[in-house]
């Protein structure tokens, strides 16, 4: 059985550091993202703007995606100890 809130916590941290470090990539070598992104996501044609590094934009982005994690960690942990208990 899994802990729910503890995973949940979990997904979230990771999400906010990997975040975090995916903007202090784009503020410092925002060329070098574009192309990544452009070769690992296909059909992708990313460009860096400047809302994409205005703080207001980094700071919603940051939160909204580390509650979305932390919800998928709770969902995870709950299916699986659903399925765990059948």
């Amino acid at each position: 059985m899994l802990k729910v809130i503890p995973l949940a916590n979990t997904f979230a941290i990771i999400d906010l550091i990997a975040h975090s470090l995916f903007h202090i990539w784009v503020s410092i070598a925002p060329n070098s993202y574009e192309w990544a992104m452009n070769v690992f996501v296909a059909g992708l044609h990313l460009e860096v703007t400047g809302f994409d590094t205005s703080l207001s934009h980094i700071l919603i982005g940051v939160v909204l995606e580390a509650i979305a994690f932390w919800i998928l960690g709770a969902a995870i942990a709950l299916i699986y100890n659903r399925l765990a208990r059948s």
